[in-house]
């Protein structure tokens, strides 16, 4: 009964486009204790909704009783842009899964109908929720018992025909499902990962420090970023796809290119510093830059000017240099000096005249005082 119960639920993700899916027990999976020391060493940085009721990320049954199996969904996406991009876009500089439309709501509807199915298959006294990057648990975890890959040692889900550049969401479910077989881990003594991470943010095989990772500080880090990691982001606006870029496994697979919206296409660095807040806000929506909002997005193309010593963008940087959101400013006045030269030492102390903030006040007047002559 339980087979084919779950053969029943397979056939209807199929249908609704979920090509890879298997089904993990909705039990611990395994090292999900180690979510107490991660938790405990920081390495979660700001993101203080990970250390909300940890023990329901461990173990979902102490939130919901009736929690008997999770149906695990890995969803490809491209990763090869289009070789017309428009001179000086930034979709290079933004990690694989954000240059397209926002993936949440390209699979919300389909994955609100798999639950609604998923209840009309099991009958009454039937439970069933989907959840997408907004539930309290252990995606990978989850996603590599029931076999869609293994977690690899940058903490990736690899599975070695569809590489790592995968998205996962989920469908718990009061249905006793037969679990799939995980597989074994294959990255063997390969550490070109860890060794090509531009922060360190590995503390060792399987141990990510997320406070130091590009894609956190570019995305979910609040405020300014740390100045000793900056130069770690390089050229990087939103996201990295390092860890990935290296891995073998991704080397075999091949995808058409993406599709990215045209205000994604058609985004420069100048353009992100030069625009109104409220304009680039709305040029965001409805991808997943959104998340970093438009203030975090002018932080980080600031940062990306002061790395690659950008002096045509000293124009651009000077009209996000009276921002509200002093990390904006911050940056700003950071990328001037890292650029260096009489045009920028000017921008810097027009700076000054309008700076209200005493800390960065004084920061400003230490630079130009320190400021190597001509």
């Amino acid at each position: 009964m339980a087979t084919n119960l779950k053969a029943d639920v397979l056939r209807l993700a199929r249908a609704l486009g979920f090509a890879h899916c298997a089904v993990a027990p909705a039990e611990k999976p395994p090292h999900a204790d180690f979510l107490d020391q991660w938790l405990a060493s920081g390495w979660h940085g700001g993101m203080d909704w990970l250390a909300r009721t940890p023990q329901w990320r461990k173990d979902i049954r102490t939130r919901y009783a009736w929690a008997r199996s999770f149906l695990c969904i890995s969803l490809e996406y491209p990763d090869r842009l289009p070789p017309d991009l428009p001179p000086g876009s930034v979709l290079p500089r933004v990690a694989r899964y954000a240059r397209m439309a926002d993936y949440h709501e390209q699979w919300r509807p389909a994955l609100a109908r798999l639950e609604e199915q998923i209840i009309e298959l099991g009958g009454p006294g039937t439970r069933a929720l989907w959840y997408q990057d907004t539930g309290p648990f252990l995606e990978r975890a989850l996603a590599a018992r029931a076999g869609l890959g293994w977690v690899g040692k940058n903490t990736m889900l690899i599975h070695p025909a569809r590489g790592s550049f995968t998205l996962l969401a989920l469908v718990l479910t009061s249905l006793e499902l037969e679990p799939d077989a995980p597989l074994t881990d294959h990255c063997g003594t390969c550490t070109r990962c860890l060794e090509a991470c531009p922060t360190g943010a590995f503390v060792e095989p399987w141990r990510l420090d997320a406070s130091r990772c590009v894609s956190y500080l570019t995305i979910e880090h609040r405020g300014p970023v740390p100045h000793e990691l900056r130069p770690g982001i390089g050229g990087l606006l939103f996201g990295c796809d390092i860890c990935n870029e290296v891995c073998p496994w991704n080397a075999k697979t091949a995808r058409p290119p993406v599709q990215p919206p045209p205000q994604l296409a058609d985004l420069t660095l100048a353009a992100i510093l030069n625009a109104r807040p409220a304009h680039l806000s709305k040029r965001l929506q409805g991808t997943a830059l959104e998340r970093t909002g438009e203030a975090g997005l002018k932080r980080n193309a600031a940062i990306v000017a002061g790395n690659e010593r950008l002096a045509e963008a000293l124009g651009a940087l000077e009209q996000s240099s009276r921002h509200d959101d002093p990390a904006v400013r911050e940056a700003v006045y950071w990328a001037y000096a890292r650029i260096g030269g009489p045009a920028a030492k000017a921008a810097l102390a027009r700076a000054q005249r309008h700076e209200t903030d005493e800390t960065l006040r004084d920061w400003i007047i230490e630079t130009l005082r320190d400021w190597p002559a001509a």
